[in-house]
């Protein structure tokens, strides 16, 4: 019989509650599942009641729905369950239930929307307590088979399984949700709305988030009815509010901001999509809320920096003479004052400067990833966006593509959502006049090409531009969509871009192109740059690295086998394309350079930074960093001595 959807289940209410049922589950290997605290990822361990980083896993069973099993944990503030492989995250984690083994005496756990992908575990290694649970296994044996233990469980799980059970006794369309929200009664709807998740078709997921969209009272009550939560409570109203100022805007668009603060406790926008699944159903109605925003404007760049402030003036001169409109750039934990140029062109609109604070275990690229593609309504505005870093240029043919727009107008041609660009590592230059030459463009100083594969299978990588709408989330390489949404995603030829035959030992990855384009588009990576800067960058680590310490960790043989097999290598080719829009090029910088606070602000970083790298030879001799590489690279530090003197000239006041 159906039950009442305006009144569902309570704790107290024993005839209806009677048909749920709680186990904990029990592995093959004489362990139990169980959540690791610190990020929500599902794992076994031998004991998690004793172990304060874990807590013990709980499945619900309820009778009318035998098919399914429900995932949770007994906590107030449940954390996003996530397993490796799998289609969704989620405070209460859906999944298929078959019986399995003799007499149907275990149990096996299915993706409901890949199906015949199971969870998997494997046996412990020595001394090992817990490992991660996997859910990519295609068949059912003894590690994919569990047992069930009944447990008791506290009044407030009680109530959260009833409410699940009241929910799925109806169709789930979107309606019918909008109803059970509108006369839910409990104390959080969150874990409730999750279990949903896998099983809400496409189209009704769509039709939710235009509810929420236009129902100001609905998302009130949810955000009432709700534990708090960054995408029920900032993601979504963020981009409902910009929305609205852009449809009451005369000019058919709003202004960009010009800086934006992005708190520590974003730090969960790193990983929320990254990999490819919703971190729960608010998460699923933010996405599908920003996929029905229709851009107004072209073509943008999103970009994390961190003490690129010698080269960031150069670097959006060069992309504003291809056509690029508008930079997204984000920044955190700069030691070269490139600060001063962020706040200057943020305050002319040429840029929108986010200041990313991250913990020391978060990923300020990740981070920055995550929010522009959850919660920053701005980035919408435009159908495409490239994804670079500070040291990555956008090289067209110039005849056939005068600007970038002209090859946007070659790619739609296809329906596409993403676009692989590959990679030319620009090789470096000997900077004869010392710190001087680094008053030079990059694009003047290094002009030749490194050839494919003379320094590894990094030729092969590639950088994506995509269409923020339709994008989740992105890696460095490559954008991360929705696993069960469809995305198009090409080659720079218009081939779909497969990604089936990655570097051996590599595994199959979108960061790697099957087959590398370069007749028309490619991105000159100007990755080495001279000695001195070499040593520069490997001194201040990367925008993916949390760590803000600069050190000398990193002079090894790696990254002297790398700079010394880039020198040796023949270098046959000119960056012709760069070379041959460097007129534009000089025209913008000079325009930019033109505001006197610019020069000013360009005028510090180049102080700081050459005094950064005057710091770097004692390092290197403290360190005996000659006596740490092959004999055969011991030339560039005699080119390192050569480049470390002098100045780097400044710009007039006047």
């Amino acid at each position: 019989m159906a039950r009442d959807l305006n009144s569902p289940l309570s704790a107290n209410d024993q005839e209806k509650t009677s048909q749920i049922t709680f186990f904990r589950i029990k592995t093959a290997h004489d362990a139990y599942l169980a959540v690791r605290l610190q990020d929500g990822q599902l794992s076994q361990h031998r004991n998690p009641e004793e172990d304060d980083d874990f807590v013990p896993l709980i499945a619900i069973h309820i009778n009318e729905l035998p098919h399914q099993i429900f995932l949770t944990t007994d906590r107030p503030d449940k954390p996003q369950i996530w397993v490796h492989h799998y289609t969704n995250r989620g405070t209460v984690l859906a999944v298929n239930m078959k019986h399995s083994g003799p007499e149907n005496a275990h149990i096996a756990f299915e993706d409901p929307l890949t199906l015949g992908k199971h969870f998997t575990t494997r046996p412990f290694a020595e001394n090992e307590v817990s490992n991660h649970v996997v859910g990519d296994c295609h068949h059912i044996l003894g590690w994919e088979e569990f047992s069930p233990e009944a447990v008791d469980v506290s009044p407030r799980l009680l109530e959260e399984a009833g409410h699940i059970a009241a929910l799925f006794s109806y169709n789930v369309k979107a309606s019918k949700i909008v109803d059970f929200i509108k006369h839910y009664k409990g104390t959080d709807l969150q874990p409730v709305l999750d279990s949903l998740l896998p099983f809400i078709h496409w189209d009704e997921l769509h039709n939710l988030s235009s509810i929420f969209s236009k129902d100001k009272a609905l998302l009130q009550k949810l955000q009432k009815v709700s534990s708090p939560n960054i995408w029920l409570n900032k993601a979504i109203p963020n981009i409902i509010a910009w929305h609205a100022k852009r449809q009451n805007d005369k000019t058919q668009s709003i202004a960009l901001p010009k800086k934006i603060l992005s708190p520590v406790e974003e730090c969960k926008f790193a990983w929320s999509g990254s990999d490819g699944a919703f971190a729960g159903f608010f998460h699923a109605i933010a996405h599908l809320t920003r996929r029905a925003i229709k851009p107004r404007r072209k073509i943008c760049i999103l970009t994390t920096q961190r003490n690129e402030g010698i080269y960031l003036l150069e670097w959006i001169a060069y992309h504003r003479a291809l056509g690029i409109e508008h930079f997204f750039i984000y920044s955190n934990n700069n030691a070269d004052k490139s600060d001063l140029i962020l706040e200057e062109l943020s305050k002319k609109g040429i840029i929108t400067w986010i200041k990313n604070e991250v913990d020391e275990k978060t990923s300020p690229q990740f981070k920055a990833y995550g929010h522009a593609f959850t919660t920053l309504p701005d980035i919408l505005n435009f159908e495409w966006c490239f994804v670079l870093d500070g040291d990555e240029f956008v090289t067209l043919d110039p005849e056939l593509f005068p600007t970038i727009t002209d090859y946007l107008n070659l790619i739609e041609r296809k329906e596409t959502d993403a676009v692989a660009i590959n990679w030319r590592f620009i090789a470096s230059s000997l900077n004869v006049d010392g710190l001087s030459d680094l008053a030079q463009p990059l694009t003047d100083r290094n002009q030749r090409i490194v050839s494919s594969g003379a320094i590894g299978e990094g030729w092969r990588l590639v950088k994506s531009l995509c269409r923020p709408n339709k994008t989740l989330h992105s890696r460095p390489h490559h954008p991360v969509w929705y696993k069960s949404a469809s995305y198009n995603f090409r080659l720079s030829n218009g081939e779909q871009h497969e990604f089936l035959q990655p570097p051996p030992g590599f595994p199959r990855d979108p960061a790697f192109a099957d087959h590398c384009f370069f007749d028309k588009i490619y991105i000159s990576h100007f990755y080495f740059k001279s000695m001195a800067e070499w040593t520069w960058k490997h001194a201040r680590n990367s925008g993916a690295d949390p760590t803000k310490k600069m050190d000398s960790s990193r002079y090894n043989n790696q990254w002297a086998n790398a700079f010394g097999l880039q020198m040796r290598d023949a270098q046959y080719e000119h960056n012709k394309w760069v070379l041959d829009r460097a007129t534009q090029t000089h025209k913008e910088l000079a325009a930019l350079r033109a505001m006197p606070s610019l020069r000013k602000a360009e005028n510090q970083v180049r102080q700081v930074v050459e005094s950064l790298l005057y710091e770097l030879r004692p390092q290197i001799k403290k360190e005996n960093i000659v006596d740490k590489i092959d004999p055969q690279w011991h030339f560039i530090l005699q080119d390192l001595e050569l480049e470390l003197r002098g100045h780097i000239p400044q710009h007039s006041e006047e």
